[in-house]
């Protein structure tokens, strides 16, 4: 993806990459300036962010045996929304261990309908972002 530290393929594969999975984060979110704005505020914090446009590729990425220490989740995506996504990682033993981070402009009461640990409203508080991801991470 550009402008994010790594897309799911650049950080799938390669000897090269060497990072904690306790501190890596999953960033699911169709609209790239937030992947971006998330990636950037991310990667300056020291941890690994990968994005993903929505929840299939998601899903592919962390079949491929990708796990982050949490995942911060939109809602409303296109080909798999967050309801979907959510669904089948629960239905997933070792994919419903990873914590997820609503991220939504759905309101609260739809992001609640699925169990996640948190959600958070957009637009983004960054430091509500950060005391999150040093909760999971």
């Amino acid at each position: 993806m550009q402008g994010c530290a790594q897309s799911a393929e650049e950080a799938g594969g390669g000897p090269a990459l060497v990072h904690k999975a306790t501190q890596r984060v999953l960033v699911v979110d169709d609209d790239q300036d937030i992947r971006d704005a998330l990636c950037e505020l991310l990667r300056d914090e020291g941890y690994e962010a990968i994005a993903v446009a929505n929840g299939e590729e998601a899903l592919t990425y962390l079949k491929a045996g990708n796990l982050p220490c949490v995942i911060l989740l939109d809602l409303m995506m296109p080909v798999m929304d967050g309801w979907e996504f959510r669904r089948q990682q629960t239905s997933d033993p070792e994919l419903s261990k990873i914590p997820v981070i609503v991220i939504t402009a759905a309101g609260g009461m739809r992001a609640h309908s699925i169990a996640v640990e948190k959600v958070l409203a957009k637009p983004l508080h960054l430091e509500q972002v950060l005391d999150v991801l040093h909760e999971y991470c």
